[in-house]
């Protein structure tokens, strides 16, 4: 295990915008954390089916797939933060991007209202 350093200090380069690099090192970080316990124990396929949720075929692609916007609901409540903060969080989260079954790379999601709209939806 290497010792934690300051990024002044480091001389190797590194991408921070490629999706594909390091992937499972990532995600298996996350499945250790308590985020990815939760994550691990929670029923997706089972919650998305008796919410009949689906992916839209009309319209504009939705950025959250039927798992993610139930995940988005849940870590709303594991954040205890308000609609703004909890995409302040996703944005530079990585943790919660896999929570939420999204990669946002270097785009950002802006419309704070997302979140309240899922809620909607979900209701």
């Amino acid at each position: 295990m290497s010792k934690i350093q300051r990024i002044s200090d480091l001389q190797h380069n590194f991408s921070f915008l490629n999706p594909s690099e390091n992937f499972d090192m990532y995600f298996n970080q996350f499945l250790s954390s308590d985020l990815g316990k939760i994550y691990s124990a929670i029923p997706w396929q089972e919650l998305v089916l008796a919410f009949k949720l689906k992916e839209s075929i009309k319209g504009t692609k939705n950025y959250f797939s039927p798992k993610g916007k139930l995940a988005l609901m849940f870590l709303k409540h594991y954040a205890c933060c308000s609609d703004k903060r909890l995409i302040e969080q996703l944005n530079a989260n990585i943790d919660y991007q896999f929570f939420c079954d999204i990669h946002l790379g270097a785009h950002r999601l802006t419309n704070y209202k997302i979140v309240s709209q899922i809620r909607c939806e979900l209701s």
